[in-house]
């Protein structure tokens, strides 16, 4: 009887041994930190229920919402857990992630995505860059479910190895230190662009009128909101400055609709960019992105328009 419980303690270290050496494995030759957004390895070293503002969405939010300078002036911890293009399916489970860990009191939701996306599925780029580095869970099972269409398209999500085990020739000192030493990209999410000196036409554009929202981004938005309310969170739906469209516009009303009646705060700075005192020749990357100098005048607006101080 001895030597069977021997055997199969040996034999659950052996598998245990195995499945270490295999998430190690994964996460040597993952793609590490690309400079968009959040390094989701950072966001779970974060000291549980550190977090007081949340935010969520694509790049319009990580380059123009400095946690750094909402820390300073109000003292409140934020984290732009964001990644480039992010759909708003995926923002729904990376709401789902972060209150694994967090409970913030406040949660920013930018509105781009949902304005912008038509299509069911985006780009493989755009889902590795959200998925690939998420802890393993149900919750991450669901997120490539609701991201990639086809079910033989899903294997290499569930198990990064297939997709990024030719990388072994290009491994470098990060990689390495990422796996083995817990390294990661330490920025709460926060890219400050350069100035471009792009040439930022002023939005004269005004439109009354209401357009269809993409039907899956409607239905993610409204589990959002649902999540939101289950948790008692202050959800705030943000429209960061953008050079938009009589139809991107019309969008935006649809959502400002939705969000009246379900008593939710939306701020629009795409038509209110006047009170931002914006230099359009400095403060811009391009038309839908501030530069690092813009975001900083944003985010002082946005701690103004919030009453943090």
């Amino acid at each position: 009887m001895k030597k069977k419980f021997e055997k199969i303690v040996v034999y659950l270290l052996f598998i245990l041994t195995l499945i270490f050496l295999f998430q190690k494995t994964t996460l040597l030759f993952v793609r590490k930190g690309n400079g968009y957004g959040t390094d989701v390895l950072n966001f779970y070293k974060q000291e549980r229920n550190s977090i007081d503002i949340l935010v969520l969405g694509s790049s319009h939010a990580y380059s123009a919402i400095n946690p750094y300078l909402i820390e300073e002036l109000t003292g409140l911890k934020t984290y732009n857990f964001c990644t480039q293009q992010q759909p708003i399916w995926i923002t729904y489970h990376y709401f789902i992630e972060a209150l694994k860990t967090q409970n913030p009191q406040y949660v920013l939701l930018e509105l781009f995505m949902v304005i912008d996306e038509e299509d069911d599925y985006a780009e493989e780029s755009v889902n590795r860059d959200a998925i690939d580095k998420m802890k393993m869970s149900l919750n991450k099972i669901e997120t490539i479910m609701a991201s990639v269409d086809k079910k033989e398209d899903r294997t290499p999500y569930y198990f990064n190895i297939m997709k990024y085990h030719t990388r072994y020739k290009e491994l470098n000192a990060t990689d390495f230190k990422t796996a083995f030493l817990g390294e990661t990209l330490d920025n709460k999410g926060y890219i400050a662009l350069p100035k471009t000196e792009y040439a930022f036409p002023a939005q004269k554009l005004r439109s009354e009128e209401e357009a269809e929202i993409h039907n899956k981004s409607l239905k993610y938005l409204s589990r959002i909101f649902e999540l939101a309310e289950e948790n008692n969170m202050k959800l705030i739906l943000i429209k960061t400055p953008a050079l938009y469209d009589e139809q991107s516009l019309a969008r935006l009303n649809t959502i400002k609709r939705i969000a009246k009646n379900k008593n939710i705060i939306l701020l629009d700075y795409v038509n209110n960019m006047e009170k931002l005192n914006l230099d359009y020749y400095n403060d811009f990357y391009d038309h839908g992105h501030l530069s690092g100098t813009g975001s900083d005048k944003f985010t002082k607006k946005l701690i103004e328009d919030l009453n943090l101080n």
